[in-house]
């Protein structure tokens, strides 16, 4: 058994049933995406209230392509909501998610203390 397997074991062990084993493999692409200053302004921005990407784009001081990029990429984790009203997208923070994640994100501090 390679030296990754057998982390993952361990780690898969440690975190018991309540966290999945496609959780457990997606930590480091959720850390990745979570881990740029752009996609954290976006996630503090939309946190109290829905704003399109024009508005984003704005504020952030980037072309709307990169911030729908930014965007897309907290969609597809489940951070972000997003709702339609005839032609206009707005984006809110999605905090049922954000809980759980960091949830999840407790339990592997509490293997990395031991």
């Amino acid at each position: 058994m390679s030296l990754k397997s057998a982390n993952r074991q361990k780690i898969k062990k440690s975190l018991g049933k309540k966290i999945t084993a496609e959780k457990t493999e997606n930590f480091a692409n959720i850390f990745e995406i979570l881990g740029s200053r752009v996609r954290l302004k976006i996630l503090k921005m939309i946190s109290d209230e829905e704003k399109c990407v024009n508005f984003l784009s704005k504020k952030l001081k980037l072309s709307q392509p990169t911030v729908s990029y930014h965007l897309k990429l907290l969609l597809d984790l489940g951070l972000v909501k997003q709702f339609k009203t005839a032609q206009w997208v707005r984006y809110k923070l999605n905090k049922e998610k954000l809980i759980e994640l960091l949830s999840d994100f407790s339990k592997i501090y509490g293997i990395l203390k031991k």
